[in-house]
């Protein structure tokens, strides 16, 4: 078995080499600390070694290449290509550019963060070079001159951390680095207004509002715990409010808001949005009309992307950001709360070679999560999958994913859109598609078609209940004779909170009403462990913690089939669907609060 070769320090390098000894290296290092400056700057400036001997050494030991910008004329052109604060802030500078890559001369080319930064950044692809950090200061100088940097090029020149917020701790861990991060802020806000700086709002609205900068660290920092207190709190999403004289944080969790635990000065508000868009590549001087976005970082080890929507407001613009965890595609039916029987009829159909299958419920009930869960069950290396989405939330491997753009236009008043995405899908040779929602009659048509003619057919449509599904169908203009040839199941759901498996404790006296309703649908409760919510830390002392799913799945059969005609009656298709074996949302959550997993009050406030 080999043994891994440790990587040579600094320090071992320039002792190795024969080019310092210790009594010399002790000096370089002392100028070092004193200076703040990197031990080969400090090396260079001591006398102790020329340029060319510390290029040489370090270059042939780090495998990179080097350069000496002193000998060199840059083009003001190549040199611009990052912004004058970037270039500082990372001790960088391009210094040329060759079939499409970009030269780049940095002081410690290992730094693979800001080459992986500056590559995502600017859509070019990057070859690091060594080069002395005087050399660099003095290359940046010459070529951005002392001209100020516009108002455009100081937010582009914003530290990518307030992006990537990274860290690799446990839970417990990120939640102190966001308290001690909005301490810091609010210490910082406090003092810097103390010192007659940025002014923080107490009250009176301020006659210049956009004083406060976005390249002020105070708004980076603010970014970050904003961030940080969301995946803290495992938000679903942040809402950036502004109200008169305040500017509100608030997060959704479980599917309630909830104020944020600090306050932003007024002041900041509009240097937050510019921010934020930034981040999320919307245009900064627009302020009339809604913007959308999307910001991609990582956390803990793991990506997150933001979907943003900017609105203008009468006291301002209002932002909410949808949090996507990109690696929520991971989840399988197992983890979405259906109970064994339901989750084996639902595998029954999608194990069928063709067919149309619906997901309905509102916005926010977790469709798209049962569609990824769906499509892995599914997926099969020797099937083709497709899929139509808008967006692209959750990233599944073996899974063709095209995101459909409605404002992008294909000529002759045809829009890329949904059913655009379907028609061209079917001449990719699929075996599964899944489309992202069903909203109109061509659509609606085409996935009928398309699971008539051989293709298991994925999809959603906004309807309070599995059984209003067809009559929504037949209202966009699908035939009837397409839906109940081709329709093979629907599967309903909603989101309800759950009990805080750290604080739920038995609960002796349920619900009346309750022990009623089990008894009418024939549910055995006598060994049921009813649980009720108590409250602790862990759960903000609010009881509950987390969500699942409650699910209606009807499944199509003759009966069903024979009554798809026009004018049906939703109250008809139900009868006929619970005769065979259907389970409302109702009584779904309701054999759910006797296996202890939520309560009755729940139920009834999502699936009244």
């Amino acid at each position: 078995m080999g043994i891994v070769q440790k990587r040579r320090t600094i320090e071992e390098i320039f002792l190795q080499s024969g080019l310092l000894n210790q009594e010399t290296l002790k000096k370089a290092e002392e100028e070092s600390k004193k200076s703040g400056e990197v031990l080969q700057q400090s090396i260079l400036d001591a006398g102790l070694a020329t340029k060319a001997e510390i290029l040489r050494i370090l270059s042939r030991e780090w495998r990179v290449r080097a350069v000496d910008l002193s000998e060199m004329d840059i083009d003001p052109d190549v040199g611009k290509v990052l912004p004058k604060q970037l270039s500082k802030q990372k001790m960088v500078i391009p210094f040329a550019k060759e079939e499409g890559m970009l030269l780049l001369a940095m002081r410690d080319p290992r730094d693979v963060f800001a080459v992986e930064d500056i590559q995502l950044r600017f859509g070019i692809q990057v070859i690091p070079y060594l080069a002395m950090s005087s050399d660099i200061r003095a290359a940046i100088s010459k070529v951005h001159g002392g001209d100020e940097p516009s108002p455009e090029a100081i937010e582009e020149e914003e530290d990518a951390g307030a992006q990537q917020p990274q860290s690799q701790s446990t839970q417990a861990e990120l939640a102190e680095e966001a308290q001690e991060l909005t301490k810091e802020l609010l210490e910082g806000l406090n003092a810097t207004a103390s010192a007659g700086g940025v002014e923080v709002d107490k009250g009176v609205e301020m006659e210049d509002i956009m004083q406060v900068d976005t390249s002020a660290p105070e708004v980076e920092k603010l970014v970050n715990a904003i961030i940080l207190e969301a995946l803290r709190l495992k938000a679903s999403d942040i809402h950036i409010e502004p109200f008169e004289k305040k500017l509100l944080i608030r997060y959704r969790v479980d599917g309630a808001l909830r104020k944020s635990t600090f306050k932003v000065p007024f002041t900041f508000r509009n240097a937050l949005m510019a921010k934020i868009k930034i981040m999320g590549g919307m245009n900064i001087t627009e302020r009339r009309i809604p913007q959308d976005g999307r910001i991609q970082i990582k956390a803990q080890g793991k990506p997150y992307e933001f979907r943003v929507n900017i609105v203008p407001t009468v006291l301002g613009e209002s932002a909410v950001m949808r949090i996507l965890d990109r690696s929520g595609a991971n989840l399988t039916l197992d983890q979405l709360g259906f109970l064994p029987d339901t989750q084996q009829r639902f595998l029954d159909s999608l194990a069928k070679p063709y067919g149309l299958i619906l997901v309905c419920g509102p916005t926010g009930s977790g469709k798209s999560f049962t569609l990824m869960a769906a499509l892995a069950a599914v997926r099969d290396p020797e099937e083709k999958i497709l899929t139509a989405e808008n967006p692209v939330e959750y990233n599944l491997e073996g899974v063709i994913q095209v995101q459909v753009n409605p404002d992008l236009s294909l000529g002759e008043g045809k829009k890329f859109d949904f059913g655009a995405a379907l028609r061209a899908f079917l001449r990719q040779d699929p075996d599964t598609i899944m489309v992202g929602e069903i909203r109109d009659e061509e659509t609606g048509h085409i996935a009928c078609e398309a699971a008539m003619t051989g293709h298991l057919v994925l999809s959603t449509i906004h309807t309070n209940d599995a059984t209003s599904v067809l009559g929504r169908l037949s209202e966009m203009g699908v035939p009837a004779y397409l839906i109940g040839s081709t329709l093979e199941c629907v599967l309903a759901q909603r989101l309800v909170r759950t009990l805080c498996k750290n604080c739920k404790e038995p609960n002796p006296d349920p619900p009346k009403d309750l022990l009623l309703a089990l008894d009418e649908i024939k549910v055995d409760y006598s060994k049921a462990t009813f649980m009720k919510p108590k409250g602790c830390h862990k759960c903000g002392n609010k009881g509950m913690k987390g969500r699942t799913a409650i699910h209606e799945l009807m499944i199509m059969n003759d009966e069903i089939r024979m009554i798809c005609k026009p004018g049906v009656k939703s109250e008809d298709i139900r009868v006929l669907a619970r005769k065979n074996g259907m389970r409302t949302l109702m009584e779904d959550g309701f054999v759910k609060v006797t296996q202890g997993v939520t309560t009755y009050e729940e139920i009834l406030a999502a699936a009244k």
